[in-house]
């Protein structure tokens, strides 16, 4: 499958690592991981072939979020909802750079959506498009997915 340059965020480095295998396993995506779990020359590779392609989906920490120029990404999705505004600016802001348009998703409970909607209504956000994703419509990819869950890597992780 081939994808724009896809930034996606996670609250911690164990999410971001079983994220990471969960998307290996499933196939169809060259993903990478970018946390602290690598060195120093690691993360560099990384973002190298992030920024040339070789990677389409860069699973990372909010250590991509701050200070780093990430050219060419088209969309950023927050796996876990940022917990304070300034670190959803920071996120977001890795799309759109330099007068180009960028999509970002956000993904949420149902609990956390009203407190996530609030936080950004109260930064002056123009707006947010919500898009509800129907059960029904994951149907296909269940079976496949719940088998993917039991590969004993996933679990070992």
């Amino acid at each position: 499958m081939k994808l724009h340059p896809i930034l996606c965020f996670t609250n911690s480095r164990e999410t971001a690592h079983r994220l990471y295998l969960l998307v290996q396993l499933f196939g169809g995506v060259q993903a990478a991981e970018f946390s602290s779990r690598l060195s120093p020359n690691e993360r560099k590779r990384t973002l190298k072939e992030f920024d040339q392609g070789k990677i389409q989906l860069l699973i990372s920490t909010d250590a991509a979020a701050r200070g780093i120029d990430i050219p060419g990404v088209k969309c950023v999705v927050n796996y876990d909802a940022p917990q304070f505004i300034r670190m959803y600016i920071h996120r977001v802001g890795r799309t759109a750079r330099a007068g180009k348009s960028g999509l970002a998703f956000t993904f949420l409970l149902r609990v956390q959506e009203k407190r996530f909607l609030q936080m950004v209504q109260e930064a002056g956000s123009p707006g947010l498009q919500k898009q509800i994703v129907k059960p029904e419509s994951l149907k296909s990819m269940e079976e496949r997915y719940e088998g993917t869950l039991q590969e004993p890597k996933l679990k070992a992780a």
